[in-house]
Protein backbone atom coordinates (compact mmCIF):
# COMPACT_ATOMS: atom_id res chain seq x y z
CA UNK A 1 0.00 0.00 0.00
CA UNK A 2 2.87 2.41 0.68
CA UNK A 3 4.01 2.38 -2.96
CA UNK A 4 0.53 2.99 -4.35
CA UNK A 5 0.05 6.42 -5.91
CA UNK A 6 -2.88 8.69 -5.12
CA UNK A 7 -4.85 9.17 -8.33
CA UNK A 8 -6.50 12.52 -8.87
CA UNK A 9 -8.92 13.01 -11.77
CA UNK A 10 -8.89 16.66 -12.86
CA UNK A 11 -11.76 17.91 -15.02
CA UNK A 12 -10.39 20.64 -17.31
CA UNK A 13 -11.86 22.78 -20.05
CA UNK A 14 -10.68 24.87 -22.97
CA UNK A 15 -10.74 28.62 -22.73
CA UNK A 16 -13.96 29.99 -24.15
CA UNK A 17 -12.51 33.23 -25.46
CA UNK A 18 -10.82 33.65 -28.76
CA UNK A 19 -8.24 35.91 -27.14
CA UNK A 20 -4.82 35.15 -25.72
CA UNK A 21 -4.26 31.55 -24.72
CA UNK A 22 -6.71 29.90 -27.08
CA UNK A 23 -6.90 26.93 -27.55
CA UNK A 24 -5.26 26.35 -24.22
CA UNK A 25 -6.67 25.61 -20.81
CA UNK A 26 -9.14 28.02 -19.27
CA UNK A 27 -7.93 30.24 -16.45
CA UNK A 28 -10.06 28.29 -13.96
CA UNK A 29 -8.49 24.99 -15.11
CA UNK A 30 -5.01 26.46 -14.75
CA UNK A 31 -5.92 27.76 -11.29
CA UNK A 32 -7.20 24.31 -10.27
CA UNK A 33 -3.98 22.70 -11.49
CA UNK A 34 -1.83 25.18 -9.56
CA UNK A 35 -4.00 24.65 -6.46
CA UNK A 36 -3.47 20.88 -6.68
CA UNK A 37 0.29 21.35 -6.98
CA UNK A 38 0.49 23.78 -4.07
CA UNK A 39 -2.00 22.18 -1.68
CA UNK A 40 -2.00 18.46 -2.40
CA UNK A 41 1.10 17.39 -4.29
CA UNK A 42 3.52 19.92 -2.74
CA UNK A 43 6.93 18.17 -2.78
CA UNK A 44 5.58 14.60 -2.82
CA UNK A 45 5.64 14.38 -6.62
CA UNK A 46 6.24 10.63 -6.74
CA UNK A 47 3.12 9.89 -4.67
CA UNK A 48 0.58 11.28 -7.13
CA UNK A 49 -0.78 10.54 -10.57
CA UNK A 50 -2.86 13.29 -12.18
CA UNK A 51 -5.41 12.22 -14.78
CA UNK A 52 -6.77 15.09 -16.86
CA UNK A 53 -10.21 14.83 -18.45
CA UNK A 54 -11.69 17.20 -21.00
CA UNK A 55 -15.28 16.68 -22.12
CA UNK A 56 -16.98 18.78 -24.75
CA UNK A 57 -19.87 18.46 -27.14
CA UNK A 58 -19.22 17.07 -30.62
CA UNK A 59 -21.15 20.13 -31.87
CA UNK A 60 -18.88 22.53 -29.98
CA UNK A 61 -16.50 24.85 -31.85
CA UNK A 62 -13.81 23.23 -29.63
CA UNK A 63 -14.50 19.75 -31.01
CA UNK A 64 -11.43 19.74 -33.24
CA UNK A 65 -8.96 17.30 -31.74
CA UNK A 66 -5.88 19.47 -32.10
CA UNK A 67 -7.37 22.18 -29.86
CA UNK A 68 -8.01 19.82 -26.97
CA UNK A 69 -4.67 18.11 -27.63
CA UNK A 70 -2.86 21.43 -27.23
CA UNK A 71 -4.58 22.01 -23.91
CA UNK A 72 -3.66 18.55 -22.66
CA UNK A 73 -0.08 19.15 -23.81
CA UNK A 74 0.05 22.14 -21.48
CA UNK A 75 -0.78 20.03 -18.44
CA UNK A 76 1.36 17.08 -19.54
CA UNK A 77 4.43 19.27 -20.05
CA UNK A 78 3.97 20.99 -16.70
CA UNK A 79 3.68 17.61 -14.94
CA UNK A 80 6.74 16.29 -16.75
CA UNK A 81 8.76 19.37 -15.72
CA UNK A 82 8.18 18.61 -12.05
CA UNK A 83 8.11 14.79 -12.34
CA UNK A 84 4.45 14.26 -11.47
CA UNK A 85 2.85 11.29 -13.24
CA UNK A 86 0.06 12.26 -15.59
CA UNK A 87 -2.27 11.04 -18.31
CA UNK A 88 -5.08 12.63 -20.26
CA UNK A 89 -8.37 11.72 -21.84
CA UNK A 90 -10.46 13.77 -24.27
CA UNK A 91 -14.11 12.81 -24.51
CA UNK A 92 -16.84 13.98 -26.81
CA UNK A 93 -20.24 13.93 -25.18
CA UNK A 94 -23.39 16.00 -25.12
CA UNK A 95 -23.52 16.13 -21.32
CA UNK A 96 -20.16 16.72 -19.59
CA UNK A 97 -21.49 15.99 -16.11
CA UNK A 98 -22.57 12.48 -17.14
CA UNK A 99 -19.26 11.85 -18.94
CA UNK A 100 -17.25 13.00 -15.92
CA UNK A 101 -19.17 10.68 -13.59
CA UNK A 102 -18.78 7.81 -16.08
CA UNK A 103 -15.03 8.42 -16.16
CA UNK A 104 -14.96 8.36 -12.34
CA UNK A 105 -16.61 4.93 -12.46
CA UNK A 106 -14.17 3.74 -15.12
CA UNK A 107 -10.86 4.86 -13.59
CA UNK A 108 -11.86 4.81 -9.90
CA UNK A 109 -9.74 7.81 -8.80
CA UNK A 110 -9.08 8.68 -5.18
CA UNK A 111 -10.29 12.24 -5.77
CA UNK A 112 -12.08 14.32 -8.42
CA UNK A 113 -11.02 17.97 -8.61
CA UNK A 114 -12.96 20.56 -10.58
CA UNK A 115 -12.93 24.34 -10.93
CA UNK A 116 -15.66 26.91 -10.95
CA UNK A 117 -16.66 29.52 -13.46
CA UNK A 118 -17.05 32.56 -11.22
CA UNK A 119 -18.32 34.90 -13.94
CA UNK A 120 -22.00 34.20 -13.23
CA UNK A 121 -23.55 36.07 -10.33
CA UNK A 122 -26.00 34.57 -7.86
CA UNK A 123 -29.12 35.78 -9.69
CA UNK A 124 -27.77 34.64 -13.06
CA UNK A 125 -27.20 31.14 -11.68
CA UNK A 126 -30.69 31.02 -10.12
CA UNK A 127 -32.27 32.30 -13.34
CA UNK A 128 -30.33 29.83 -15.49
CA UNK A 129 -31.36 26.93 -13.25
CA UNK A 130 -35.01 27.97 -13.29
CA UNK A 131 -35.06 28.41 -17.05
CA UNK A 132 -33.11 25.31 -18.03
CA UNK A 133 -34.23 23.11 -15.14
CA UNK A 134 -30.78 21.57 -14.92
CA UNK A 135 -28.11 21.71 -12.29
CA UNK A 136 -24.51 22.72 -12.87
CA UNK A 137 -21.78 20.23 -13.70
CA UNK A 138 -20.21 20.79 -10.28
CA UNK A 139 -23.47 20.23 -8.41
CA UNK A 140 -24.19 17.06 -10.37
CA UNK A 141 -20.71 15.62 -9.79
CA UNK A 142 -20.89 16.43 -6.07
CA UNK A 143 -24.05 14.35 -5.84
CA UNK A 144 -23.25 11.51 -8.24
CA UNK A 145 -19.49 10.95 -8.50
CA UNK A 146 -18.38 7.77 -6.75
CA UNK A 147 -15.36 9.38 -5.10
CA UNK A 148 -14.65 12.47 -3.01
CA UNK A 149 -15.03 15.70 -4.98
CA UNK A 150 -13.14 18.94 -4.42
CA UNK A 151 -14.36 22.08 -6.15
CA UNK A 152 -11.73 24.78 -6.26
CA UNK A 153 -13.19 28.24 -6.32
CA UNK A 154 -10.98 30.53 -8.34
CA UNK A 155 -10.59 34.10 -7.15
CA UNK A 156 -11.85 36.92 -9.32
CA UNK A 157 -8.34 38.36 -9.60
CA UNK A 158 -7.14 35.03 -11.05
CA UNK A 159 -9.46 35.54 -14.01
CA UNK A 160 -7.61 38.60 -15.33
Amino acid sequence: MENQKTRILVAVKLTQSSGEGYPYASESSKAVFEWILQNIVRTNVTRFDLQFLNVHSPDSPYAKDYQADKMMEYFGCRCQMISVGSSSEIRLGHDPKIEICNEVKRVNPDLLVMGTTPKLGYFQRVFRRNVSGSISINEYCLKHAECPVVIVKTRADDQN
